[in-house]
């Protein structure tokens, strides 16, 4: 009954939905409707007509200046933007667009864009690269990105040789983690209640949930410990929702840049996004747009020829708080601007009120602590008064997670394995699996100085996740809160637990003030971190199948 139910729901919702297709707007009497005109570039075009119309409604102007001629919306943009330079109406036009079978070096490029677009990538935590497609591994091959000859050959024999390791690694792995953390030794949370999986009865509905919950617990370890051998060449998928404006700078970057690549893909996306933005990408081929790429490149390319030798030792913390308030100045730019948003006043007479405790500040904060139920309640804006620059010295493996938060400024520079590299915890305690590593390590290192001699630049792509990365990062207070907080929970990757711990305990060091703030914080020790995130998914797709067939 259920069952039929919701198949009649989904019927009506999908003729809705094709109806809605067919007209140009989803109503034309309510003051809230979508815009369902086929040629984006129209509806981009309409839109903007908000701040230059008398009109009230612009379905009316739709049906005036626009449905009777199929060139207005190009015919706009050609005089407003390309005449007058009205970059801001490029942000009325979107698109959403498929790259696949990009290396990660290249996908790093595309992400540094923070802002306009949105972007869902193939994940090295869930999805194995333990099978070759087409007789080859997934990464990029010597010839694409500029490497012939012996260095070509030597490059790929070091790809193989990883990725050969990496498959080997991953079914040793499972094997070892099952061994460590054998099921039946185990407490599940089941109902509210840990549960030890020998006391579940044979017949219950959960012996089943728990055993594909932890299977996929275990493998998704497994994947965690194993994508270290990855190398920067591995090929991935990306999917990207944006405006045009920054499609065109995410075009201008990749045109930019050193790597053949890069500039190949920057013009494979203008030919495919030129039938949707053609008017707004004519301004890529005149001056300025020339001008910028040209800008970059010279950017991209300055080098700074200062003498290093003196500097012995390249090991950094895994954290290095650099630049951070006095207490005292973190606890008046927090409280201060919480003050004002309430209140409009603000100023050195607040700022003393606070700081000579007139103003109960820890009170403040405790409140604004109290009330978050959830990580999901975040601090207000008057957490972005309080700055924090910082190095974290991670793997390039949580780099490409920890680069997700854009809110954040990152610098960076080319990957190296001048730093070294990391192992992970299982591999490390195990001999055999540690040999594995160390060798296949040793083989991409030794390539990547061959390939650097001839170019630094593509040497990048013989360098693997488990290398040491160097960023520099300056966030704010609300930022930090929400990264570590988010990054610290039980089924995030345990390199990103120890960035967020870390992070989190030298700035509560430095600002105890501020420390009720990292509330949800979470410190605890999970070797399978996903094991309660898959209990809860397999026991959702259990009570589904149960529900169906009733």
């Amino acid at each position: 009954m259920i069952v039929n139910w919701i198949k009649t729901f989904y019927r009506r919702i999908n003729k809705h939905r094709k109806e809605m297709e067919e007209e140009e707007f989803s109503n034309w009497d309510k003051d809230v409707f979508i815009i369902n005109l086929k040629e984006q570039i129209d509806r981009g075009a309409l839109m903007s007509r908000y701040s230059r119309t008398r009109e009230l409604d612009i379905r009316k102007l739709w049906l005036k200046e626009f449905k009777d001629n199929p060139d207005r919306g190009k015919s706009f943009y050609e005089r407003v933007f390309v005449e007058y330079g009205d970059e801001s109406i490029a942000e009325l036009v979107t698109a959403q667009v498929g790259i696949q079978n990009v290396s990660n070096i290249v996908s790093k490029i595309i992400e540094e864009n923070r802002i306009g677009l949105s972007y869902i990538e193939k994940s090295s935590r869930y999805v194995p690269y333990d099978e070759k497609v087409n007789g080859r591994y997934l990464y990029i091959e010597g010839g694409k990105i500029g490497l012939n000859g012996n260095l070509e050959e030597a490059y790929s024999q070091a790809c193989d040789n990883l990725f050969e390791t990496y498959s080997i690694l991953f079914k040793k792995l499972t094997e070892k983690l099952k061994e460590i953390y054998p099921m039946e030794t185990l407490q599940f949370e089941l109902d509210g209640k840990a549960t030890l999986f020998r006391e579940i009865e044979s017949d219950s509905q959960y012996k089943e949930v728990v055993e594909k919950a932890y299977n996929s617990a275990i493998r998704s370890r497994a994947l965690d410990e194993a994508r270290y051998l990855l190398p920067a060449s591995t090929l991935t998928n990306i999917g990207i929702s944006g405006n045009a404006r920054a499609f065109i700078r995410l075009m201008n970057r990749l045109l930019s840049s050193h790597l053949e690549e890069s500039r190949r893909l920057g013009e494979n996306l203008k030919r495919e996004l030129y039938p949707i933005f053609s008017k707004l990408m004519d301004s890529m081929e005149k001056d300025y747009g020339k001008q910028l790429i040209e800008y970059e490149e010279i950017y991209n390319s300055l080098d700074v020829n200062i003498q290093l030798e003196n500097i012995k030792s390249k090991n950094h913390e895994l954290v290095e708080l650099l630049n951070y308030p006095t207490d005292e100045d973190a606890v008046a730019n927090l409280v201060g601007s919480y003050i004002f948003q309430r209140t409009g006043y603000y100023g050195r007479e607040i700022v003393n009120l606070i700081n000579n405790g007139v103003i109960n500040y820890k009170n403040i904060i405790e409140k604004m602590s109290e009330i978050r139920k959830n990580r999901r309640n975040k601090i207000g804006r008057e957490g972005e008064f309080v700055d924090f620059t910082f190095m974290v010295s991670t793997n390039f493996g949580a780099f490409r997670e920890l680069q997700r938060h854009r809110t954040m400024t990152i610098l960076r520079g080319r990957l190296t394995t001048d730093y070294g590299y990391q192992i992970p915890p299982t591999v490390r305690s195990d001999e055999e699996m540690l040999s594995l590593f160390r060798d296949s390590i040793k083989r991409s290192e030794e390539v990547y100085e061959k390939i650097k001699a001839y170019n630094r630049d593509i040497a990048q792509y013989a360098v693997t996740f488990a290398h040491t990365y160097p960023v520099l990062i300056h966030a704010n207070l609300r930022e930090i809160v929400y990264l570590t907080e988010l990054r610290s929970t039980p089924q995030a990757h345990f390199d990103l637990r120890n960035v967020s711990i870390e992070l989190k305990d030298k700035i509560t060091h430095v600002n105890p003030s501020l420390a009720p703030l990292f509330k949800f914080v979470d410190n605890g020790n999970y070797p399978l971190g996903r094991l309660r995130a898959e209990i809860r998914k397999q026991k959702k797709i259990s009570d589904l199948e149960k529900s169906k067939n009733q």
